[in-house]
């Protein structure tokens, strides 16, 4: 034990600072252009984000916040050529972008995002039903009852496709994604009335009927899915 102790006393009093800091100075000049270039990664990371969060990002998104203002005006008094296509009359005030200027010069921000579920709505509302699909599609959200919404607008476009697995299946998602009193019957009803009255399967449209009676039964269709299913032939 004593030999071990001496041997550990012998090799800390050997121990050269002067050598280890020359090979410590070697280390770094051998590897000094990969720090350097780490640190200088970093710093630019650093100053790119803040760049774009502060200088691009939002200025950008006040910017786009302020176009899309008047193409929603007018998307809410339901003049949907104006709010997709905007108004440009030269020497005239009150020119504005559309919805679909919206979504390709400011995409990445919130607003041209919402500007995407708008042009969708406008496009189904105006018989362009392909078009349509592609903006409600490319629309998402962290807000569930605006996702479940878009999947609802998305069995409405693909009914009037004319592709009814695809609409049931978008209503039911719709209905199931934020289940509430509000808007899941209304989904649901669309469901089991394109199951009965399109696809001519009373028995599983009835079956949906009955779904709604027995979750919600505050709901305000309540009225009309009871006379739906007398008249698919329920009790």
């Amino acid at each position: 034990m004593a030999n071990k102790q001496t041997e550990n006393k012998v090799s800390i009093e050997d121990f050269d600072i002067d050598s280890f800091r020359e090979q410590a100075t070697g280390f770094f000049e051998r590897y000094k252009n990969i720090v350097y270039g780490v640190l200088l990664g970093l710093i630019l990371l650093i100053g790119g984000l803040y760049a774009y969060f502060f200088m691009y990002k939002g200025p950008r998104e006040k910017k786009a916040e302020e176009e899309v203002f008047r193409a929603e005006y007018y998307f809410s008094i339901d003049s949907f050529n104006l709010a997709l296509k905007g108004r440009e009359i030269p020497g005239q005030q009150g020119n504005f972008i559309g919805l679909l200027d919206v979504i390709d010069q400011y995409s990445g921000t919130s607003a041209a995002n919402r500007a995407t579920l708008m042009a969708g709505i406008s496009l189904l509302q105006t018989g362009k039903f392909q078009e349509a699909k592609k903006y409600v599609e490319n629309f998402s959200t962290s807000d569930k009852l605006m996702q479940s919404t878009a999947y609802g607008l998305l069995g409405d476009i693909y009914s009037e496709l004319n592709d009814l697995d695809q609409a049931f299946t978008y209503y039911m998602k719709a209905a199931d994604y934020f289940p509430n009193k509000a808007t899941s019957p209304i989904h649901l009803r669309k469901a089991a009335l394109l199951m009965g009255d399109m696809k001519k399967k009373n028995d599983e449209a009835i079956k949906i009927f009955e779904r709604i009676l027995k979750e919600y039964p505050q709901a305000a269709q309540r009225y009309f899915v009871e006379k739906d299913i007398v008249r698919l032939g329920g009790k």
